[in-house]
């Protein structure tokens, strides 16, 4: 079962408001359900934490109650009773029970508080998370708890119960809305037309791997969040459960997931980055509705994922975007040229694991900056894309293939070992870096760009090198002593070098491995879910299991593979 409630946060686009089992803390291992805001990043222990939610039988005792998840709701088994959940138009919790009750304990900050409207309505006040949330009900009964201790009130909670009951618990920032929410069937018809809507538009699942396909479809759908704060625009997050953040490599590819369903969010997860760029061209690591970092960035994937977007949907650059991200991507380009190498003779490095995306990977293990064949093969396809985006303008157009050409050269000159594409420490230039990950084939993206002799050998030396297990290519070789099974970048499959690889091949005309690629990771997904990685040899996931970027992977290849079916 893939939707299923333990991994799978339950929330809806548009929206912070989530519920997903999380630990309890000091619980020694206990986990519950917890009412969650996932705004402000994952830098806060709580991650946005609210409310555990404890559940009630008929008699008001605690239950144990089992889940049902479905896009469009939660529910949950309390014996012959049962709480349904459903989220509705703005943050708006919506709830009907039956021979059950349900009650939310805040577990929040030191000035969390109970206080009632000047409308006489109860309303909690989750102060360091920032929000603020109005509970009520339709029928049934409203049951709130805060005894105030001087200037704080203790054992906040509430409760909804009654032999049948409805309700709602309204959330907001500043001052709540003068339109009460409305019932739970209203709501309920208003999210499951607007997954329907969203998951018509997505590839046709491929034979047996329906439910897969429709897991991969709400993620993308249920990670969104809405702009405001320095999210300038819609924003899709990698998870609701732990990486509640946009990454600036993970926005290209939640791009190329969501281009077929709806081109303007496709161009906000590209935009919601860019609109932070820095004036020297450099990208943040990652954005969230409160923070914007600089201390990493990561790898330039983004001429690669424009181009390969217009491919498959041609008439995605509308003269706007296009002008948006020539300025945008050729800024880009330049901090690479300009700000992470000595001078034009040598190749740009990355300063730290996060800049490549690859963070603990094993040729960072002494450090950097590290010299990678990832970078320039990712340069020299934003080059080309630059120049194509540019093609009335032939002056312009030309600087940038002569950049590309110049970037060639150099990582052929620089980083190519008679054998494979090696990486170096800048400071050590002499001396090859651990040679058994998947870095080594990303240059296959250049297509023929690369000499055929070269293409032969890396095929050979990714097929001979036990690269690719039953599951799929492991970012370290499980012939490497460096090899772990739960080693983050050192072994486990990663849906974006997944990606990348399957293009790479696909680039070089090898298409039956490429789509046994594609076969090995789709079968992957469709048995163990959307995590953020997998293992290699045993395919079990790893890590956050509800990930956006693995969901527009696995609908990318799925894609490919519908096209080849009756």
């Amino acid at each position: 079962m893939l939707f299923d409630i333990d991994h799978i946060p339950f929330s809806r686009r548009g929206r912070f408001l989530t519920l997903s089992m999380m630990t309890v803390p000091g619980g020694e291992g206990i986990r519950a359900l917890y009412l969650r805001f996932v705004a402000g990043g994952d830098e806060r222990p709580s991650l946005g934490r609210l409310c555990r939610v404890e559940f009630l039988d008929e008699a008001g005792n605690r239950a144990t109650p089992t889940f049902e998840l479905a896009p469009e709701q939660l529910i949950a088994r309390i014996g012959r009773g049962e709480i349904a959940f459903a989220i509705g138009e703005s943050e708006c919790l919506h709830l009907r029970g039956r021979e059950a009750g349900v009650r939310f304990h805040l577990e929040g900050s030191r000035y969390d508080y109970v206080y009632r409207t000047p409308q006489g309505e109860q309303c909690l006040v989750a102060a360091v998370e920032n929000v603020k949330f109005i509970p009520r009900t339709v029928a049934g009964t409203l049951d709130v708890t805060g005894a105030w201790q001087r200037d704080h009130s203790e054992k906040v909670s509430f409760a909804f119960s009654g032999k049948t009951f409805e309700a709602s618990v309204d959330f907001f920032r500043t001052v709540p809305s003068a339109v009460h929410p409305g019932h739970y069937a209203d709501a309920l018809a208003g999210v499951s037309a607007d997954f329907s809507a969203w998951h018509a538009h997505m590839p046709k699942a491929l034979a047996g791997q329906e439910e897969a396909q429709r897991l991969a479809s709400y993620l993308l759908w249920a990670n969104g969040v809405p702009a405001g704060g320095a999210l300038t625009r819609p924003a899709i997050y990698m998870s609701k459960n732990h990486m509640i953040n946009i990454w600036s490599w993970d926005n290209a590819f939640s791009a190329l997931g969501v281009a077929c369903v709806d081109a303007d969010l496709a161009f906000d997860q590209l935009a919601v980055i860019f609109d932070h760029q820095d004036a020297s061209g450099l990208l943040p690591d990652y954005i969230n509705d409160r923070d914007v970092l600089f201390a990493f960035t990561k790898p330039p994937v983004h001429g690669w994922a424009v181009s390969l977007i217009e491919a498959d949907h041609p008439g995605f650059l509308t003269p706007d975007r296009k002008t948006y991200l020539c300025e945008k991507i050729g800024r880009q380009v330049d901090y690479w040229l300009t700000h992470a190498r000595a001078d034009d003779k040598t190749l740009p490095g990355y300063f730290h694991g996060n800049d490549s995306g690859w963070d603990n990977a094993t040729f960072f293990a002494e450090g950097g900056p590290v010299v990678s064949p990832d970078l320039p093969t990712f340069l020299i396809l934003a080059c080309d894309t630059l120049a194509t985006l540019l093609e009335d303008d032939p002056v312009h157009a030309a600087e940038w293939r002569a950049k590309a050409e110049d970037l060639q050269n150099l990582l052929v000159e620089l980083l190519w070992t008679g054998e494979t594409f090696c990486a170096r420490l800048a400071d050590d230039p002499a001396r090859i870096l651990p040679d058994r990950n998947l870095i080594q084939f990303m240059p296959l993206l250049l297509g023929d760009r690369l000499p055929r002799a070269m293409v032969q050998k890396l095929v050979a030396r990714l097929t001979d090198g036990g690269f690719i297990t039953e599951w799929g290519p492991a970012t370290e070789s499980p012939q490497s002593p460096f090899y772990e099974d739960d080693g983050y970048w050192r072994g486990p499959i990663w849906a974006p070098t997944t990606l990348l690889l399957w293009d790479g091949l696909r680039r070089q005309g090898e298409m039956e491995l490429a789509r046994t690629i594609a076969e090995k990771f789709c079968s992957l997904a469709a048995k163990n879910g959307m995590a953020e990685n997998f293992d290699a040899r045993s395919g079990r996931g790893l890590r956050d299991r509800a990930f956006a970027w693995t969901s527009a992977a696995y609908m990318l290849l799925a894609a490919s593979l519908s096209q080849d079916q009756p």
